[in-house]
């Protein structure tokens, strides 16, 4: 074996330890059933989702700097609240008529949808930080 491919061999093997990546650990990342990206298409397929449990919808666009801050986090949040609610991400510049709908003003903007309709006081505008964004989540939980 060449130099350079040993050495390539070593380093993916210590990036393999640093990361514990092919060890079997246990990841927080979002899994399919917890976030779906919301289009006109599948609207009314989330929707019927909100009949059974909260479905948050998160309004942003790619080039949205607090948007792209929040993004991982909440995704991050939808695995490790293991269902209990859908994250739906909508990309205001690709589905402008549901943005209308909702009448977004800002981004990114968060909605709480339970029986396909908004829940009362649900939105949540701006990133907060992870924080107030769990105590946010808690929040659209408890309301039903």
């Amino acid at each position: 074996m060449s130099k350079c491919k040993r050495f390539v061999c070593v380093l993916a093997g210590v990036l393999a330890l640093v990361t514990g990546f092919g060890n079997g650990a246990a990841s927080a990342a979002p899994t399919a059933e917890n976030v779906v990206t919301v289009t006109s298409a599948n609207y009314a397929e989330v929707m019927n989702i909100s009949k059974e449990k909260l479905v948050i919808m998160d309004f942003g666009a790619t080039w949205c700097p607090p948007c792209r801050q929040m993004k991982p986090v909440i995704e991050r949040l939808a695995g490790e609240y293991g269902g209990r609610f859908l994250l739906g991400e909508v990309d205001v510049d690709r589905s402008r008529d549901l943005s209308t709908r909702y009448n977004i003003r800002y981004l990114p903007t968060l909605v709480g949808v339970r029986n396909a309709a908004e829940l009362p006081s649900s939105r949540n505008i701006g990133y907060p930080g992870e924080a107030r964004l769990r105590a946010w989540i808690d929040a659209q939980l408890a309301k039903g």
